[in-house]
């Protein structure tokens, strides 16, 4: 009797681990489709047509509904023109098996065709992930580049260079990338390349003077501006763009003639170009934004809103360093408003100089009490530091300021959690979802702590919540499956399962499962139907195969044990489990004593295994 006891303890503990190890138990060695995915890696290097469609065909005929096949279709959807379908197709191939690189990459070229810019980076960079496509680079480095982060653009862009070294966009693109880095000779030599693929691009001519400009090289600049306007005489922004340059090089009287030609006043108006500014701003335009706020200081240097609004558009355009200096001569001449320095906050962040950032975003809150952006920010720093304390007193002002803002207790809620204060933990969770109740994260996480306190009942709600939001959310059923082994729920535990597996009767994975939760209520048939299933699906799975020996070694049928067995050990020769049940297993033909006598063996023998296994790990935990 006590050793029956230590059994079935022994088995809801192996069922809490089966049920909450990840889930998968073999399942992912075999799929019916191999042969037509493995085809998909040559299918795109073929470049005469009848044979790469041949291959397609061939594909379509083995696998129509798998992700080499739907792959297929997408390929020949985008062909004719249909690409919203062809979209459908890559998420659907993406969706069946993730490691098809060219369905990411190519579902990334038409989101970014679409202007979707930040979805288009997310799979172009899983398409490059598996398949180092020069389309993947080019279009990233235009994602980059228009992102202001000439880094990657530049990385991305000499990459696809070698595959496109003729590609006019890819020079013009690593030019603004080397001009933005301020490597102003290498942005000219890539100007320079453009020049001589296309001679008469006015924009490379315009953007190789405003590099010799950046540089300090006026008198390049200049020749390049008059070469411009030998080609376009009328254009007033080639006149003015020159008169700038000859402003600068202390040439005003050229330089009047120009504005002249331009169309603009001479006498430069420092409320007029602020005004322009704040236009360009309005329009994203932040070089000419830049510039014309720096033409407005020019004629009223001690103009702070203008130098507050030169900072802003350096920030907008990425020009982190000269945002910095803007706004660090405004401190420097006495401006202490929040505004300016919380902006001096974010840029020392973004630098990664957190100490100095804390420093502006108290400052930016000694100023004005009320600016939730900065005292957001000290709260995330303070949580990364690991100081709960003080990352809580910041979350607590921003609630007295809005409580009615559910983020704002969730996140006081897991600063709570990390500094190990559950019971106000709890409190600020529920506030929360009583804000939002549809937070799948707060319900999650709330569940989680619930069970940690010993609160069973209470957790069990939150799980279900998940699940009724959110059918396939992996952790919560993994909750409630645990919470419902502990607790000997058996027949909610089936419910549970039964009810994931009708939402997708085709998975293999789901049909094993039932058939452990089968196995372990001693409902063998049921069992054995649900193995069998999972076998009809999955026919080399050496998981299912040896559950499938198990439960035929248990009812007592040793030659149908025997054969699932040793399936299972072919399946997988390095699965020690099937060679363990099939070294008790006597090869004559047992007796009904006889084979409850092998039952009890294989019963204690799983058991020492497990305890062998506990045994070395206690071991290396110490270690």
């Amino acid at each position: 009797m006590m050793q029956g006891m230590t059994f079935i303890r022994f088995f809801v503990l192996v069922i809490a681990v089966v049920f909450c190890c990840g889930f998968t138990w073999g399942l992912s060695k075999s799929d019916p489709c191999t042969e037509a995915r493995r085809s998909l890696d040559t299918l795109t290097a073929v470049s005469a047509a009848p044979q790469r469609l041949k291959q397609e065909e061939g594909i379509l005929k083995v696998c129509p509904d798998g992700a080499a096949g739907r792959f297929v279709k997408a390929l020949r959807a985008e062909r004719s023109g249909k690409l919203d379908s062809a979209m459908a197709l890559y998420r659907e191939v993406v969706a069946k098996d993730a490691t098809v690189a060219e369905a990411h990459g190519n579902l990334g070229l038409l989101l970014l065709q679409q202007g979707r810019d930040r979805e288009a980076s997310v799979e172009l960079t899983r398409g490059l992930m598996g398949k180092p496509d020069p389309r993947y680079h080019r279009a990233l480095g235009t994602i980059m580049g228009e992102g202001a982060l000439p880094a990657l653009a530049l990385f991305h862009y000499s990459s696809a260079r070698r595959a496109f070294p003729d590609d006019a966009a890819i020079h013009a693109g690593l030019a603004r990338a080397y001009e933005d880095l301020k490597q102003y000779d290498k942005a000219a030599s890539a100007y320079d390349r453009l020049l001589v693929l296309k001679p008469g691009d006015a924009a490379a001519r315009l953007g190789l003077a405003g590099v010799y400009r950046r540089a300090g090289k006026l008198d390049q600049a200049a020749g390049q501006l008059r070469t411009y306007l030998a080609a376009n005489a009328s254009d007033p922004k080639g006149h003015k763009l020159l008169a700038d340059v000859l402003m600068e090089k202390g040439d005003r009287e050229a330089a009047r003639k120009e504005y002249l030609l331009a169309g603009i006043d001479v006498t430069i108006d420092p409320e007029d170009f602020a005004r322009k500014g704040d236009e360009f701003m309005a329009e994203r335009e932040y070089g000419k934004a830049i510039t014309a706020y720096q033409t407005a200081l020019k004629g009223r240097s001690d103009w702070t809103g203008v130098q507050q609004k030169l900072g802003d558009a350096q920030m907008a355009a990425g020009h982190d360093d000269d945002a910095a200096a803007t706004f660090t001569a405004l401190v420097k001449g006495g401006a202490k408003d929040g505004a300016t320095l919380y902006r001096l906050g974010l840029l020392n962040e973004r630098k990664g100089q957190l100490d100095e950032a804390l420093s502006f975003y108290r400052g930016a809150l000694q100023s004005d009490p009320s600016n939730v952006n900065a005292r957001r920010r000290l709260a995330e720093i303070f949580t990364w530091r690991g100081s709960f304390a003080e990352a809580a007193e910041q979350y607590r002002e921003l609630i007295r300021t809005r409580a009615d803002n559910p983020l704002y207790h969730l996140n006081l809620g897991r600063v709570y959690v990390r500094g190990k204060d559950l019971k106000n933990a709890v409190l600020e969770y529920e506030e929360a979802l009583r804000l939002d109740p549809t937070s799948i994260e707060g319900h999650r996480e709330l569940a989680r702590i619930l069970m940690r306190r010993s609160s069973p009942e209470k957790a069990e709600y939150h799980y279900r919540e998940v699940i009724r939001l959110n059918a396939e959310d992996e952790e919560a059923r993994n909750g409630l499956i645990t919470l419902y082994v502990r607790q000997k729920r058996f027949d909610d535990l089936t419910g549970l399962v039964k009810d994931w597996l009708e939402r997708s009767p085709d998975d293999p994975q789901r049909h094993y499962r039932l058939g452990i939760v089968y196995e372990f209520k001693k409902d063998y048939e049921l069992a054995f139907s649900e193995y069998r299933k999972s076998l009809e699906l999955k026919p080399d799975n050496a998981r299912a195969l040896f559950a499938l020996g198990r439960a035929y070694l248990k009812s007592g049928r040793i030659s149908e044990a025997r054969e699932m067995l040793e399936a299972a050990k072919k399946a997988d020769p390095g699965f020690a489990e099937p060679q363990l049940l099939l070294s008790s297993i006597k090869y004559d033909a047992p007796s009904a004593k006889a084979r409850k006598h092998s039952v009890q063996k294989v019963k204690k023998t799983h058991k020492r295994h497990e305890n062998v296994k506990g045994k070395k790990r206690t071991r290396n935990r110490g270690h």
